[in-house]
């Protein structure tokens, strides 16, 4: 029988696709205490099963007075809100939600003295050096050419937890790869379903790392339970290519694969194209120059330490893979913009 859990458990981004995941894989858990905090003080789609099951707080992170009155007597704060945007005229508006956002966090948890502080941060944060190579937590955000403004985001969130730590926040810091999973078709990560079903002419030649949604909220519990302070955990299960990734869930979908390579010469000439047709539509760019650049880089990501030390078994990425599929092709062509595991 599962044991009930009274600690109070404050989570952001609870309504994205990570965060929707890390609040199921607390409820599994016993926990009964969850406050979330929602811009619109509702649940989204993503959390319509369970939206009674938690308290939902209307608000932001960048709203200090809410946050001194709302962590009032919190005993554990998972940080899995993060604006994600690849676009560089949202620059301002990523780094004072990634910068100021957390260090509002940091800084009332240090005052009422939270048990521990879980981030949910991205291998984004650790950036990437060289055109090939193996990365590790030791690894520190060099504003390479490779590395992107959201990277450096995610980088700068990191520095805020790390202060937090050396002035006495019990702190864990989790940098998953790219995630995989049923979620919302049209953003984040599973868009990257609805890109291939509507069908791609080409494929990056850089590698990345994938883990599945699932993994990267059992990291979270793993995180809250773990005795270890101050430590950093890249999340991911295998080292994919971007070829192999787009096949394989091409072939889940019955969809035409992606043809041609992304040389740099087709890559520099698509994303003008994109950002042209994005800024008459009005919207932000997902391909720009800095995404051609890192999805043209082999990175391998290691992840000896989250298996060792934080004890996390993944689920194989070829599994989740068709599973995800399964969920879209019974959603999507439907008329539901949405999945969930």
């Amino acid at each position: 029988m599962m044991s009930v859990k009274q600690d109070n458990v404050f989570v952001t981004g609870a309504t994205g696709f990570v965060g929707s995941y890390i609040v199921r894989s607390l409820l599994d858990e016993g926990y009964v205490n969850i406050t979330c905090i929602s811009r619109s003080g509702e649940g989204s789609p993503m959390t319509e099963d369970i939206h009674d099951r938690v308290r939902w707080i209307q608000g932001d992170i960048l709203d200090l007075p809410l946050l001194w009155e709302v962590m009032k007597k919190q005993d554990i704060v998972i940080h899995a809100a993060a604006m994600v945007t690849f676009s560089t005229k949202n620059k301002k508006k990523l780094l004072e939600t990634a910068i100021q956002g957390t260090a509002n966090l940091v800084n009332v948890a240090l005052e009422y003295a939270v048990k521990k502080f879980v981030h949910i941060s991205s291998i984004a944060a650790i950036g990437r050096r060289k055109k090939n190579e193996t990365i590790t937590e030791k690894q520190i955000f060099s504003h390479s050419a490779f590395d992107t403004t959201y990277g450096m985001s995610k980088f700068l969130s990191e520095q805020e937890v790390w202060r937090g730590h050396a002035e006495g926040l019990p702190t864990t810091i989790l940098n998953p790869s790219f995630v995989l999973g049923a979620g919302h078709w049209e953003k984040s990560s599973p868009g990257i379903l609805l890109k291939v079903f509507k069908g791609t002419p080409t494929y990056p030649t850089g590698t990345n790392g994938i883990v599945d949604v699932r993994d990267v909220s059992k990291a979270a519990v793993l995180a809250i339970h773990s005795d270890y302070d101050g430590e950093r955990f890249i999340i991911s299960a295998e080292n994919w290519s971007y070829r192999d990734l787009l096949m394989t869930i091409a072939g889940h979908l019955s969809v035409k694969p992606p043809k041609y390579a992304l040389t740099p010469w087709l890559g520099g000439f698509a994303w003008r194209v994109f950002a042209l047709s994005e800024w008459i539509k009005g919207q932000s760019p997902v391909f720009t120059r800095e995404t051609v650049k890192s999805m043209a880089v082999k990175s391998f990501y290691n992840n000896t330490k989250s298996k060792e030390i934080l004890g996390l078994n993944y689920r194989n990425p070829l599994n989740t893979i068709s599973e995800t599929c399964q969920v879209f092709m019974n959603t999507y062509p439907k008329g539901k913009p949405y999945g969930i595991f």
